[in-house]
């Protein structure tokens, strides 16, 4: 392995959770009940990409999701599918599925 690899995983991740807090592509949460207030459960798998990020709500963890996707690549997917796997919210769970989908093909 190359000494440039370590160098640009850390800037892929740097920048993937840039975009998820920072993007212009932010989602509204929904609630199914307008009087339910949410009681946020841990979610892991951000921090695979930044480790400070595990309290990342569920429209950055979408927006994580997208980006990743749009990476194209084996560390991506791999965190896609650990993602797919414990996110318990299903919106989250409908864009890394689509991200998947899309990295499937590209990704050897």
């Amino acid at each position: 392995m190359s000494p440039e690899v370590p160098a640009v995983l850390a800037v892929a991740g740097t920048a993937l959770l840039a975009m998820a807090f920072f993007g212009p592509f932010r989602r509204t949460g929904e609630t199914t009940d307008p009087g339910e207030t949410a009681v946020p459960k841990a979610v892991l798998w951000p921090a695979l990409v930044e480790p400070s990020a595990t309290a990342c709500d569920v429209p950055a963890r979408i927006d994580m999701a997208d980006a990743l996707g749009a990476l194209h690549s084996a560390w991506a997917e791999a965190i896609l599918r650990k993602a797919y796997d414990t996110e318990p919210d299903p919106a989250v769970r409908s864009v890394i599925a689509t991200a998947l989908s899309s990295t499937q093909s590209l990704v050897m």
